[in-house]
């Protein structure tokens, strides 16, 4: 795999800003099937994936098996970080981190490196704060994602959460009001993957969002695993799981497993 760092002046934020880019590549697992290249046959599908409160753009590399996991299925992931802003526009400070992920991030990076522009192939996902992105984004742009990933989401935002947390936030998104008005709108959903620990302090919170979807007839698959608390252990569990159950159509899709 190619693991790429990458800061750039950011329109939307008003500074340079970190991201890694992981492209899968040329491995000691090509040497012994011919000529070695690294010219690469198609783009990419491309995952961005977002970390949680607290966490960085190194986070999901740090913490999980995260790069082996996307080079085995040649699948590129984006991160980057946003601090605590939960993926929304601080307007106060200008850091539109609700554009920036929506619009200029995904920009940047079709311009630049080999992953495709097609909807179809492109999926976001993240944990805990990058969940509540997740569905997020997910739900405010369904047109912009095939598939999406929320693990231990943050899916409500009560009164005491900054009290708890030390510090603000900007004005995030209520999920089950813009889902009304995605229902009410007729948008088509992209994919939804849900899933929780049972020990996790979310645990509640993410099974009434379950249920609501399941009231609405949204169909997503919805994972609760004994044994997990809000921890890294779960996500890496999941991530692997999250990624074979991607609706995947793009021309690596069946391609022979690449095992690292």
């Amino acid at each position: 795999m190619a693991q790429i760092h990458c800061n750039f002046f950011s329109y939307s934020l008003g500074y340079g800003v970190d991201i890694l880019i992981v492209l899968p590549s040329f491995s000691p697992c090509d040497m012994r099937k011919g000529t070695p290249t690294h010219k690469i046959p198609y783009k990419y599908p491309v995952l961005y994936l977002l970390h949680g409160h607290g966490n960085d753009y190194m986070s999901w590399s740090r913490f999980t098996s995260m790069e082996r996991y996307v080079e085995e299925r040649r699948i590129a992931v984006v991160t980057c970080s946003v601090g605590n802003k939960g993926y929304m526009n601080a307007d106060a400070y200008g850091e539109n981190y609700y554009d920036f992920v929506a619009r200029e991030l995904p920009e940047f990076i079709i311009a630049n490196f080999p992953v495709s522009a097609r909807t179809e192939d492109t999926y976001v996902a993240g944990l805990s704060m990058g969940g509540y992105g997740t569905l997020a984004h997910g739900f405010g742009h369904p047109e912009s994602y095939c598939a999406i990933g929320a693990f231990s989401p943050a899916t409500e935002w009560k009164s005491d959460t900054e009290l708890r947390l030390g510090h603000g936030f900007p004005k995030m998104m209520d999920l089950y009001a813009q889902l009304e008005i995605n229902l009410e709108q007729k948008k088509k959903f992209p994919a939804i993957f849900l899933c929780v620990g049972k020990q996790d302090f979310l645990y509640e919170s993410v099974v009434r969002f379950h249920r609501y979807l399941e009231k609405k007839e949204i169909v997503h698959r919805f994972d609760e695993v004994g044994g997990y608390e809000h921890e890294w252990a779960f996500w890496d569990f999941e991530l692997p799981q999250f990624l074979d159950w991607l609706p995947r159509t793009d021309q690596y899709a069946n391609y022979p497993t690449h095992k690292m």
